[in-house]
C-alpha cells in the first residue's frame, strides 16, 4: 500500500464489503422507538407539518435527518430508512480512512479502518434509522477537511471543515461537543495559521448555526430546558451504564494507548485523539445518563482510530525473518478478535429492543382513521400507522407521558384501542386499573419478542416482553 492509488482500492474494497454486509441484513428486527420517531417526524415534514408539530421542541436536532428517514421509508419502508443511514455512516467510514491515512500514513490509516469496521457500536448505530449516523458523517467529513488543510495548505478544506461540522452538530445537537478534538487537531497541525483559523471556523460556524436555529429558536429553547431537568434512567444503574461504555470500547481502550505510545514525537496530537475517547463515557457517568450510550460511543471512537490503527501497523511491521512472520500472525489474529467481538456486540444491539412488527400488523389491519389509541412505546407504532394511512395524525397515539400530562381530553373509557407493551415504557398502575374497570376493552392480540440487554449484575440476559392489544367493545 504504497502509493495513493493502492490505499483508494483497499480502502474503497474494506467500506463497500462493509456496506453490503450491512444492507443483507437491514430487517434484523422491526423499528427502533427513535426511529419511529424520525419516520413519523419526517413523514410529516414531508407534508408540510414538521414545524408544527413542534417536534423541534422536544428533541435534539433539527428536522434535516427525519426528513430523509421519511424519504427512505417513502420508498422502501423501514429497510428503505435504514439504508439511507447506512450509506450516509458508509461516506463517513470512508472519510475516516482518508483523515487517518493523512495523519499518520497509509498502513495506519488501513488497519484503523479495517477495526473501526468492525467495531459492533459502529456496526449497530449505522444499521439504524436515527440521526446520529447523520451528525457522525459530518464530524468523519470535518475531521479529513481538517487533515487535508493541514497537507494542501488551502482554506478550502476549512470552509468543508466547518460546513460538516455545521451539518453534524445541527443534525444531533450533543455531537457538537466533538469541536474540542476538532480544534485541537486544528491548533496542533496548522500552528502559525491556527489563529486565522480558529476565528474562521468560529465566525463562520455561529453565522451559520444562527440562520438555521434563529428561526426556530423558540422550540429549540424548548428542547434545551426540557432535556436539562429531563434525564431518564430506565432502572439502569451507574455501574451498567461503566460496564457498558468498557465493554464496547475494549479494542479502543487496549490499543488505543499503545499507539499513542508509538507516536513518541507527536505525543500532543496523540493526546487529544485518545482523551476523546473518553468524553462521552464522563458525560453518561457524570449525568447518570444511559440514553443513546452506545452511539455516542462512536463519535469518541471516530478520534481514537487512527491510534489503533497505528498500534496494528506497528505489529504488522514488527521484527525480521520468522519473528515478523509470529507478528503478522498474531495482527491477523488480533483484528479476528475485534471482528468476533463486535459481531457480538451488533447482535446483542439488534435485539436490545421488542419486535413489535405483529401487534402493529394487526393495528395496521383493524384500525380505522379517526380513532384513538392509548399505547405506551407508542413512536414503532406510531410510524406504522400513520405511513399506511391508518391514523390521521401522529397525535391520534397517547402514550404514557401524554395522559399522565393532561393531553388526553376525553375519558380514557372512550379510545378505541389500548395497547400495553410490557417494557421499558410501562403504564402507571392508575391507568391500569381505570382501563380494566371501564369493563369494554378485550383482549384481542397478544405478542411476545425475545430481548436481550445488560442486567444488574452486568450479565447480558434475555428475558421476554409481551405486547397485548386491547380493544374497545363500547
Amino acid at each position: 500500500m504504497k502509493s495513493l492509488n493502492t490505499y483508494r482500492w483497499w480502502i474503497g474494497g474494506i467500506v463497500g464489503v462493509w456496506f453490503l454486509a450491512s444492507l443483507l441484513t437491514l430487517n434484523y428486527n422491526g423499528l427502533f422507538f427513535d426511529e419511529g420517531i424520525y419516520v413519523a417526524a419526517g413523514l410529516r415534514a414531508l407534508e408540510g407539518h414538521g414545524i408544527s408539530d413542534r417536534y423541534l421542541s422536544w428533541f435534539g436536532g433539527t428536522l434535516f435527518w427525519p426528513t430523509l428517514a421519511g424519504l427512505g421509508y417513502r420508498v422502501a419502508g423501514t429497510a428503505g430508512a435504514r439504508g439511507l443511514a447506512l450509506l450516509v455512516v458508509s461516506g463517513g467510514l470512508l472519510a475516516f480512512a482518508y483523515a487517518a491515512r493523512n495523519l499518520f500514513g497509509n498502513r495506519a490509516g488501513f488497519w484503523g479502518t479495517v477495526a473501526l469496521a468492525l467495531n459492533g457500536a459502529l456496526i449497530s448505530m449505522a444499521r439504524l434509522a436515527v440521526y446520529d449516523g447523520l451528525a457522525w458523517f459530518g464530524m468523519a467529513i470535518s475531521l479529513w477537511a481538517l487533515t487535508e488543510l493541514a497537507r494542501q495548505d488551502h482554506r478550502k478544506w476549512l470552509l468543508l471543515a466547518v460546513a460538516a461540522y455545521i451539518l453534524g452538530a445541527l443534525a444531533k445537537y450533543p455531537s457538537g461537543v466533538m469541536l474540542l478534538p476538532l480544534l485541537g487537531i486544528l491548533v496542533l497541525t496548522r500552528q502559525k495559521k491556527a489563529t486565522l483559523d480558529l476565528l474562521l471556523f468560529g465566525y463562520l460556524g455561529a453565522l451559520a448555526a444562527l440562520m438555521v436555529l434563529l428561526p426556530l429558536r423558540e422550540q429549540v429553547a424548548t428542547y434545551f430546558q426540557w432535556r436539562l431537568t429531563n434525564t431518564p434512567s430506565f432502572g439502569v444503574t451507574l455501574p451498567m451504564i461503566a460496564w457498558t461504555a468498557l465493554f464496547m470500547s475494549l479494542p479502543a481502550l487496549v490499543l488505543a494507548p499503545v499507539g499513542w505510545w508509538l507516536l513518541r514525537e507527536n505525543r500532543p496530537l496523540g493526546s487529544i485523539l485518545l482523551l476523546s475517547l473518553f468524553i462521552w463515557p464522563a458525560y453518561h457517568i457524570l449525568r447518570h445518563d444511559p440514553v443513546s450510550i452506545t452511539k455516542h460511543l462512536t463519535f469518541g471512537y471516530l478520534f481514537a482510530y487512527p491510534l489503533v490503527g497505528i498500534a496494528l501497523a506497528a505489529l504488522w511491521d514488527a521484527g525480521k525473518g520468522a519473528v515478523r512472520v509470529l507478528c503478522r500472525v498474531g495482527a491477523v489474529l488480533l483484528v479476528v478478535a475485534i471482528a468476533a467481538l463486535g459481531t457480538s456486540q451488533a447482535l446483542r444491539a439488534e435485539r436490545g429492543w421488542p419486535d413489535l412488527r405483529p401487534p402493529a400488523q394487526y393495528l395496521m389491519e383493524h384500525v380505522r382513521p379517526g380513532e384513538k389509541l392509548l399505547i405506551n412505546e407508542s413512536w414503532p407504532f406510531t410510524a406504522y400507522l400513520y405511513a399506511e394511512g391508518r391514523i390521521s395524525s401522529p397525535w391520534d397515539v397517547y402514550d404514557t407521558y401524554r395522559v399522565t400530562h393532561g393531553e388526553l381530553k376525553t375519558d380514557l373509557c372512550a379510545v378505541n384501542w389500548f395497547v400495553d407493551v410490557r417494557g421499558s415504557f410501562t403504564w402507571p398502575e392508575d391507568i391500569l386499573k381505570q382501563i380494566e374497570a371501564c369493563g369494554t376493552f378485550r383482549p384481542v392480540l397478544s405478542s411476545t419478542s425475545w430481548v436481550v440487554n445488560i442486567g444488574s449484575d452486568l450479565r447480558y440476559v434475555e428475558y421476554p416482553v409481551e405486547t397485548v392489544v386491547w380493544r374497545n367493545s363500547r
